[in-house]
């Protein structure tokens, strides 16, 4: 992994952005709500959890860290030291991925201004935030999150979702060769509520697909577990975050790995292989519990089998335990 060299003004220049930054998102929140950091670590994701208020520690981490890994903020604010939804009770910004040239401009033509707009590190990229005066529910938030990125011809895939985390700046972008900077374009103290924001916005395009997106090679049989009949291009974009292609190839998790040797089968019975390290499972539950460090057996199960539904099953309830 590279490692960027930066001077000590440098840092602290940019420790106080990502303190504005972390203040601007989760400064409204409630008392107890945390903010999590989460960063690329030996090929696997990580998190870390400060107290709301204690953004000059979680700055300063984002900053050590963003100099040789990538690094992400969670957007809305954890009440739990859980990156998933089931640890937000409120959300304080919407939100919105921008990857082209037409949706910046659609950006500049909303009738209220994005009050901070990060550059993401690729060329043209840009996260735009709207900063609520008061919360809106989970499902209120994802339903504008999907009404702006429909507006702007955004990303209306998982960014949406109210568990997302995006890179702060601060850091660096390691999809890159050489990497390239997450830059700050604009930090403004700007509030605003959802209803205004959305004025003149289309309804949200998809409520019913954007609860029931997951997508299976065949419907479960009577009696199977619905997890283990997630299609594994799915499923594994969901967990890694990287799109599965024509080629069923991916950059393996689990390692440093410049040519795609993950490779993910089209059977869920088949699930998925890695050429170079030759890790190697067949559900989603082998690939979860190795990034996420829980086990598929024994009490670690209901963890991980109550997060993997929620990311993959919304709405779904697991079956009780026996």
């Amino acid at each position: 992994m590279r490692t960027i060299h930066a001077t000590g003004p440098r840092q602290a220049r940019e420790t106080q952005d990502v303190q504005r930054y972390l203040h601007a998102l989760h400064g409204r929140a409630t008392a107890g709500a945390l903010i999590e950091v989460r960063y690329r670590h030996r090929a696997v994701m990580r998190s870390a959890f400060f107290a709301r208020d204690d953004t000059y520690a979680a700055a300063r981490m984002i900053v050590r860290l963003g100099i040789s890994t990538d690094v992400y903020v969670g957007v809305a604010a954890r009440r739990s030291r859980y990156g998933g939804k089931t640890a937000i009770s409120d959300v304080w910004t919407l939100w919105a991925d921008l990857d082209d040239v037409d949706s910046f401009h659609e950006l500049e033509q909303l009738p209220v201004r994005a009050a901070i707009l990060i550059a993401s590190g690729s060329a043209g990229h840009f996260h735009a935030y709207w900063p609520l005066k008061e919360p809106v529910s989970i499902l209120e938030a994802e339903a504008a999150n999907r009404r702006l990125a429909a507006q702007l011809g955004a990303d209306r895939g998982a960014v949406t979702n109210a568990a997302t985390i995006l890179r702060p700046p601060g850091t660096y972008s390691f999809k890159t060769s050489p990497p390239t900077p997450v830059l700050v374009e604009r930090l403004e103290t700007s509030l605003s509520t959802a209803a205004v924001i959305l004025t003149g916005i289309a309804e949200d395009p998809s409520p019913a697909a954007a609860t029931t997106s997951t997508t299976t090679s065949t419907p479960p049989r009577p009696g199977q577990d619905p997890v283990r009949a997630v299609d594994p291009a799915h499923y594994v974009t969901v967990l890694t975050g990287q799109a599965v292609g024509r080629s069923r190839k991916i950059s393996c998790p689990f390692h440093e790995d410049r040519t795609p040797s993950f490779h993910v089968y089209e059977d869920p019975a088949d699930g998925w292989y890695c050429f170079g390290c030759k890790r190697h499972g067949h559900t989603a539950y082998d690939l979860a519990g190795a990034l996420w460090h829980l086990d598929t057996r024994g009490p670690a199960f209901v963890q991980l089998r109550a997060r993997l539904y929620e990311l993959l099953l919304p709405g779904q309830t697991p079956p009780a335990r026996r």
